[in-house]
Parts: structure tokens; sequence; C-alpha cells
């Protein structure tokens, strides 16, 4: 099962990663977009980060190597996915720093986020 989350994790991180690198302006309109519904907003931005969280601990428990870096990110996710659930005021400060001004930032991002994916690819076909 380890191996499987390493695939959906590779390919989930290269496609939003591309998208953030080519695409940041719809990216800052889209979080843009959630802060204006408020705490409802971060209800649905828990609900982009939380899934993919859970079943990153649930099934990837790994501690050692390349791989534990992706179980450090599915506790990440899975902890901004509960900050947004149990305390949606303060998921609301991180959707308040998002701007078209700073929409550069999806670029970086997105460059660390396939970075990753290829990480994780590379560590998948070299065992």
């Amino acid at each position: 099962m380890e191996e499987a989350i390493e695939k959906l994790a590779i390919i989930s991180f290269f496609l939003i990663g591309v998208s953030h690198i080519f695409q940041p302006r719809v990216w800052a309109d889209f979080f843009i977009g959630i802060r204006e519904k408020g705490e409802v907003g971060a209800f649905i931005n828990a609900f982009i980060h939380f899934p993919l969280g859970a079943l990153i601990v649930a099934f990837h428990n790994v501690w050692h190597g390349i791989p534990m870096i992706l179980t450090l990110l599915g506790y990440g996710l899975l902890f901004k996915g509960f900050i947004n659930f149990v305390f949606p005021k303060l998921g609301l400060k991180t959707l308040e720093q998002v701007s078209y001004e700073k929409s550069w930032g999806f670029v970086t991002a997105g460059v660390f986020s396939v970075g990753i994916a290829l990480l994780f690819l590379y560590s998948l076909l070299n065992r």
C-alpha cells in the first residue's frame, strides 16, 4: 500500500505543481474566491488538503529515507486540514496572504511541488 500512496503523491504533486507554475493567477483567483466565503472558505480549504493528508498518514507510515518526507508532508496536510476545520478563523489568516500581486508565490510552490514529485519518483524507481 505504501508504494501505491507514493504513486498517488507523485501524480498529485506533479500535476498540481505544473498547474501552479503555468496558472499562478488562476490559483490566486481560486483562493481569493475561497477567502471571500469566510469561515466556509476555510472549510473548503480543509476539504482540499485533508483527504490526501489522511491517505498518506493512514497508509504510508514510513520513517526512514526519502519516503519519510512524504510521511511528514502527509502530517502537514493533515494538520492544515485540522486547523481549517477546527479553527477556521485561524485558517483564514493564511488565505489573507493571497493576492494577485503575490501570485508569483504559486510559481515557487509549483517548482517545489514538481521537485518533490521528481524526488519521490527517483526514490521509487531506485529501490
